[in-house]
């Protein structure tokens, strides 16, 4: 199904995912699918906000799965503290780059007029090797998304979408750098696809 409502278009952007929109050739990588669409509100004029506010990315009731290669082995891990204020600083410094770089959009740290929030939190993570684990896997692992949309000001939320995105696509050697560098480059993405569909909502595209 075709939405044309902007809503689509912006989180869509956010998550790397083709969700129906105008432009239908957005992918974070070729076998991310679409996530789902929870809740749209019709009729939002997104050329209305200029700046954004973007909560820190929340881990905090993160799910890890086994893969399902591992479902009868012992799987232990854990997201150490410091892991996720690495996370949420990488997550942050893209955000940054891609968005507010080059005479971009600000991101400010409270809300006002013209503001759009953005929250991201990790429902689960299946990582696809043990940490210490020496074994060349495609991509780190898989999370289940849950994203949401808000007018900052006057906190009116106005689109949920959730659903599984990929961490990385390279055949590569397990190890905390390969994730870091996967998860860093699946943020960066995120951030120009916001940068992009934001551009195209302001007409500067």
């Amino acid at each position: 199904m075709i939405s044309k409502n902007k809503t689509v278009r912006v989180i869509a952007m956010l998550a790397g995912f083709v969700a129906g929109c105008t432009m239908t050739s957005i992918h974070a990588d070729e076998s991310n699918k679409p996530l789902k669409v929870e809740y749209e509100r019709p009729g939002t004029d997104f050329a209305q906000y200029q700046s954004l506010l973007i909560n820190d990315l929340d881990v905090s009731n993160a799910k890890i799965i086994p893969p399902p290669w591992k479902a009868d082995q012992p799987f232990k891990w854990e997201i150490a503290d410091k892991n996720v204020k690495a996370l949420q600083a990488a997550f942050h410094e893209s955000m940054r780059d891609q968005i507010s770089a080059n005479d971009g959009y600000p991101i400010v740290s409270e809300p006002g007029p013209g503001v759009m929030e953005i929250s991201v939190r990790i429902v689960s993570f299946m990582p696809y090797a043990d940490r210490k684990e020496n074994v060349t896997t495609r991509g780190s692992g898989e999370m289940r998304i849950h994203a949401e949309l808000r007018d900052a000001q006057s906190e009116e939320l106005l689109a949920i979408y959730e659903g599984p995105q990929e961490v990385g696509q390279d055949y590569r050697t397990n190890s905390d750098f390969t994730r870091q560098e996967n998860l860093k480059g699946l943020f960066d993405y995120w951030g120009r696809r916001i940068r992009e569909s934001m551009d195209e909502d302001h007409g500067r595209n």
